[in-house]
């Protein structure tokens, strides 16, 4: 493959949003766009002088895997599996799940092992996310602060990049996606810094939305006449963990949703680069961890499911270890938790967008590299332009809401699937 710049990723919708490719442009030729409910590159070509190195980092146009079958290849490297949970009630309480990602960079920073971690600490989705960064005098009492909580939403990293491209010797914590994480690391191999200065904690991800999603909370059936100006996706104060949604007011009030309506519109509202990703344990970082759906050591409080890849992550994780509570459990349970094998099937629909790119323009992407597997790709045709046409009344829904109505009762008057795949479906989006 063979690209000059990303404006192959925007145009065939492959961007994940992950701000990598603005972060390391020499000539800080690319900006944002809001387009279709995603802020997507744009670069300005009286600028570019088409060094390559935006595309040479972007996780949109490929995911590289060791060459294994797929349910191997997208496990990875394992030293420690667990599930865990800060020993703190306070820090699990305003968490997303176990607490474990604030205890691990709040631990590391105070430590002195690492210079600086980059954490999001907004609940405003009317605008871009984006890392900041983040040190111990910044980040004294976890749980007074904004960080924690999951945002699922796209998160730009263009300001780790550039960081880390001027302070070359920093020691700095990477939190992210599969994505991000990826583009991370790409970029770090670009830019021939020392790979051993970082430390990378990948979230499990199943799939973001996209920012329209702000625009569909805001209907009346959520807020009244009520302006939503923040918004927790995930909030244990209603329900403990997994947690509902908590809506904020721009007049001070508050109010909650039942996490299905967090679940119900996802397959509508989520970035289409995510229904071609197989990656959602993270395997290129250090320390991968997500919740916990063992049915083990569950929690109203909140727990992790930890998957320890690299001798750096096993170093990072004994310097916490005094302030978490872990149980070992093997990683084939937490695979089964995560439903990793459903997951797969986007292996389909990502063989069936290449087909498409390829057909229409004669260049060769694969999205997937080297996995193997033998799933039938043709099988998922239907149904990837199903998941194509949800997506796209998503897409539309700041300009056409009415699109996404349509959509839904479409789907509702399709042919009921049977009984095992429609029980599948429903503890997996009731879980979500």
């Amino acid at each position: 493959m063979n690209l000059i710049d990303i404006s192959i990723t925007t145009e065939w919708n492959l961007c994940s949003g992950c701000g990598v490719c603005v972060g390391i442009c020499p000539k800080h030729c690319i900006e944002w766009k809001r387009e279709a409910g995603m802020y997507q590159p744009v670069i300005n070509q009286n600028s570019c002088i088409s060094c390559g190195s935006c595309a040479s980092v972007c996780p949109g146009l490929k995911h590289q895997y060791e060459k294994l079958p797929d349910r191997a290849a997208v496990q990875g490297n394992v030293l420690l599996s667990c599930n865990a949970w800060s020993k703190s009630s306070d820090v699990r309480r305003i968490s997303a799940s176990g607490g474990v990602v604030s205890t691990l960079v709040h631990q590391l920073l105070e430590s002195g092992i690492y210079d600086i971690a980059f954490l999001v600490d907004s609940y405003d989705y009317h605008q871009q996310l984006s890392t900041k960064p983040v040190t111990i005098q910044e980040m004294k009492d976890v749980v007074s602060s904004s960080y924690p909580k999951s945002r699922y939403l796209p998160v730009s990293h263009e300001n780790a990049i550039a960081y880390v491209k001027n302070n070359r010797m920093k020691r700095v914590i990477f939190v992210g996606t599969s994505c991000a994480v990826r583009g991370f690391k790409s970029a770090v191999k670009k830019l021939h810094l020392p790979e051993e200065n970082y430390l990378l904690i990948g979230l499990f991800c199943d799939r973001v939305f996209n920012y329209n999603v702000m625009a569909y909370y805001q209907q009346p059936a959520f807020c009244g006449e009520k302006k939503l100006e923040n918004l927790h996706f995930k909030n244990k104060e209603s329900g403990g963990w997994p947690g509902n949604m908590k809506f904020y007011f721009s007049d001070g009030s508050i109010a909650y949703q039942d996490k299905s309506e967090r679940t119900k519109v996802k397959d509508y509202f989520m970035s289409e680069r995510c229904l071609y990703c197989i990656d959602k344990l993270n395997v290129c970082a250090d320390i991968s961890l997500g919740d916990n759906y063992t049915q083990q050591d569950s929690s109203p409080l909140g727990s992790n499911s930890v998957i320890i890849r690299t001798e750096q992550g096993l170093a990072a994780w004994e310097r916490t270890a005094s302030l978490l509570e872990s149980r070992e459990i093997s990683v084939n349970q937490i695979m089964e938790a995560q439903y990793v094998d459903w997951r797969l099937n986007n292996l389909c629909y990502g063989k069936l967008k290449e087909q498409e790119i390829l057909k229409k323009t004669g260049q060769e992407i694969v999205l997937n590299v080297n996995v193997m597997t033998n799933r039938k790709t043709q099988e998922y045709q239907n149904r990837w332009k199903s998941n194509i046409q949800m997506l796209h009344a998503g897409e539309m829904y700041d300009i056409h809401p009415e699109e996404l109505q349509k959509q839904m009762v479409k789907n509702k008057k399709k042919q009921k699937p049977g009984m095992i795949r429609k029980l599948f479906s429903k503890v997996y989006h009731l879980i979500r």
